[in-house]
C-alpha cells in the first residue's frame, strides 16, 4: 500500500517528527510504502524533506503554491497519479484543501491530521475558516488530542469521522529507561554559557515567537520570580536565581525582546533563536514551561517528560491529556502571569518535587505515547478506508 504524507513545512519541528516516525513506525511493521511531499514554503521546506530522504522516503517538492491554486492542484494530481498513492495523509490547511481536490479527482480516500488551529493573524484566520469547513469534507479526520476533536465536532464534522489518535516520542532520544543517564552532559554548560553568569536555575521554552505561544505572559512570570528575595534559600547577589532559555523564531522577537529589556531581565531571559539540538538540551532544563493559548497535544512536552524534566503548562487543547497535574508537573490557566509565576517557584523550590515529576512523566510517556501503538491505531483506520472505494 503506498500512502502519502502531504504538507507545507515551516520547519524541521514537532508535526514533521511525528509524520516521518509514524511512516518509519508503519513501513516497519506493514506492508506499506510511505511518500512525503510538502509546498516549499520559501525554502523552509528543505529540512523536512531532507530528513524524509535521509530516512530513506522518497521526498517531493511541489514547484506551485498559491495563489496559482490551479496549477498546484493539477500538479497534486500528476504526483498522487505517478506514485500510485492509495491512501493520502493531509497536514495543514494547505494540503488538505488541495488534497481534497486532487483525492476527489482520483477517487482515492484522504485522512486530514487536525492539529490546532492558531488564529495568529488575519489571514491565517481566513485560512482556517476554509479548513474548518474542509474538515467536514475529507473520509476521516485525525486529531491528536480530544480537546481538538471537540473543536473539530463543534465545527461541522459528525462524529462518525473523527478519531483520536495522539501524538508519540521516541524515549531513546532522551537517553536510556535508566534514570540518572543523560546523554551529553556538556549540553548543561552550553545553556549557562547563554547567559552572562550562571543561573542557579534553568528554565527552557521552545515554540514559534508568535502571540498563541503567551511568551509574553512567561516574560512577565520570570520578571515576578527574580522580584522574589530567595528561591530554596539561595540568593545571588546579582539577582540571577533563574535564566529562561526560549528556543524558537518568528515575527514577535523585537517585541518580546523590547519587553524583556523593559523588565530588567536581560540578564535572566535569553531568545536563543532556533536550535536543531533541543533533544540534547531537553534533559539539563530544571523545569521546561509551555505558555500557550492554545495547542493540539504538544510534542514538546512529550520530549521534556521523556528528557525527565519537569513541566509546567497551561491547561490548553491537549495539554492535560499529556500532563497529568500534580503527577508530572503542574497545570495552571492561559493567560494568567501570576499562576505561571507561583507554579514555576513551588517547582523551583523543591528539589524533590522536580525530580519526581521528571521520573512520573518518564514513565508516563512509556506507557501511554509510544508510536507502536500510534501506529497501530493509524493502520487499523488505513486499511478501512484502503478497502472500500471512494464516492
Amino acid at each position: 500500500m503506498n500512502i502519502a504524507h502531504i504538507t507545507a513545512s515551516p520547519s524541521f519541528g514537532g508535526p514533521e517528527r511525528q509524520m516521518l516516525e509514524l511512516a518509519r513506525t508503519l513501513q516497519a511493521a506493514q506492508d506499506a510504502k510511505f511518500f512525503v511531499a510538502s509546498f516549499p514554503e520559501g525554502g523552509n521546506a528543505e529540512p523536512f524533506l531532507a530528513e524524509a530522504e535521509k530516512g530513506g522516503f522518497p521526498a517531493y517538492r511541489f514547484q506551485n503554491d498559491m495563489p496559482h491554486l490551479f496549477a498546484a492542484f493539477q500538479e497534486m494530481i500528476r504526483y498522487l497519479r505517478e506514485n500510485r498513492i492509495d491512501v493520502l495523509l493531509a497536514h495543514g490547511h494547505k494540503a488538505r484543501l488541495l488534497g481534497w481536490l486532487a483525492a476527489r479527482r482520483l477517487r482515492i480516500p484522504i485522512i486530514g491530521v487536525s492539529r490546532g488551529w492558531t488564529g495568529e493573524n488575519k489571514k491565517i484566520r481566513f485560512f482556517e475558516r476554509i479548513d474548518k469547513w474542509i474538515h467536514r469534507l475529507m473520509n476521516h479526520i485525525v486529531c491528536v488530542s480530544q480537546g481538538q476533536a471537540e473543536k473539530v465536532l463543534r465545527y461541522g464534522t459528525p462524529e462518525s469521522r473523527i478519531t483520536v489518535i495522539h501524538n508519540s516520542v521516541r524515549t531513546d532520544r532522551f537517553g536510556t529507561s535508566l534514570p540518572g543517564i543523560a546523554p551529553m552532559p556538556e549540553y548543561r554548560q552550553k545553556l549557562e554559557a547563554i547567559f552572562e553568569q550562571k543561573p542557579h536555575f534553568l528554565l527552557g521554552a521552545a515554540g514559534r515567537l508568535s502571540p498563541e505561544k503567551g511568551f509574553d505572559i512567561l516574560i512577565r512570570a520570570v520578571a515576578a520570580i527574580q522580584s522574589v528575595a530567595a528561591i530554596n534559600d539561595r540568593q545571588a547577589s546579582d539577582g540571577q536565581h533563574c535564566g529562561l532559555v526560549i528556543f524558537g523564531e518568528g515575527f514577535l522577537h523585537a517585541s518580546l525582546q523590547e519587553q524583556i529589556d523593559r523588565l530588567n531581565v536581560t540578564k535572566n531571559i535569553k531568545l536563543a533563536g532556533f536550535t536543531d539540538e533541543l533533544d540534547r538540551f531537553m534533559p539539563y532544563f530544571d523545569v521546561f514551561v509551555q505558555s500557550s493559548h492554545t495547542e493540539g497535544l504538544p510534542n514538546v512536552l512529550l520530549e521534556a517528560m521523556a528528557a525527565r524534566t519537569a513541566v509546567v503548562a497551561t491547561e490548553v487543547g491537549g495539554t492535560n491529556e499529556v500532563v497529568d497535574g500534580g503527577h508530572t508537573g503542574l497545570l495552571v490557566p492561559a493567560n494568567n502571569a501570576n499562576a505561571l509565576s507561583a507554579a514555576l517557584e513551588k517547582v523551583l523550590k523543591d528539589d524533590t518535587l522536580r525530580k519526581q515529576f521528571g521520573e512520573n512523566g518518564r514513565q508516563r510517556v512509556e506507557k501511554h505515547f509510544t508510536f507502536e501503538a500510534q501506529s497501530e491505531a493509524y493502520w487499523k483506520l488505513i486499511e478501512r478506508f484502503a478497502k472500500k472505494p471512494v464516492s
